[in-house]
């Protein structure tokens, strides 16, 4: 740039800030926008958050997936030869996980601007916002479940009376990584202590 135009952009800045109106104009505007801004941003968290509600089940349906998983590989395990007592435990890696329907909108604004050199600016705003389909259950707003994935078993642990016998040990871990689809490295066998 050079120091004249510098000199002239100067002169017109300070002629701003001199008159106190528009200083006062410039920061109202100002803050309006920040304002408008944050109101929005808060509103859109709003409606794709997912109620406490749901969130509540999940933890009662976890624990009796593990607990109907261990029975059923107790039952599983108890029918092969040579196992006696045995006692399982499962853990998981993830919990069950609920996926609610959504509604999504997105719009998108396109502006094309002209300049005195004949240049052309094109803007785009893209805006899009979603938010969980609500149906009424009782009298309570709830989300529609669209799906529900189940845990995924992370390991096993069995201790049962067999558990030292090397062709025992090998036929449940393999009944319970073939039952469950986990690797074999994730089942444990052990040997349970007698009284």
């Amino acid at each position: 740039m050079e120091k004249g135009t510098i000199t002239v952009i100067k002169e017109k800045w300070d002629q701003l800030l001199s008159d106190e109106k528009k200083i006062r104009l410039i920061l109202l505007v100002g803050l309006l926008g920040m304002l408008l801004i944050f109101l929005s941003g808060t509103g859109k968290e709003k409606s794709s958050q997912v109620p406490q509600n749901a969130v509540a089940v999940n933890s009662v349906d976890n624990e009796s997936f593990c607990r109907q998983t261990e029975d059923k590989i107790l039952q599983l395990i108890g029918s092969i030869h040579g196992v006696g007592k045995a006692k399982v435990w499962v853990t998981l890696e993830n919990g069950t996980e609920y996926v609610y329907l959504q509604e999504k909108t997105h719009s998108t604004d396109t502006s094309h601007d002209m300049d005195a050199q004949g240049g052309s600016t094109v803007r785009e705003k893209n805006d899009s916002t979603a938010s969980y389909l609500l149906i009424e259950q009782n009298g309570i707003q709830q989300p529609l479940l669209q799906k529900q994935i189940e845990p995924t078993v992370q390991g096993v642990v069995v201790v049962c009376e067999g558990g030292a016998t090397p062709q025992v040990s090998e036929q449940v871990v393999n009944a319970v990584s073939c039952a469950l689809g986990i690797g074999s490295n994730r089942v444990y066998v052990a040997l349970m202590e007698t009284p």
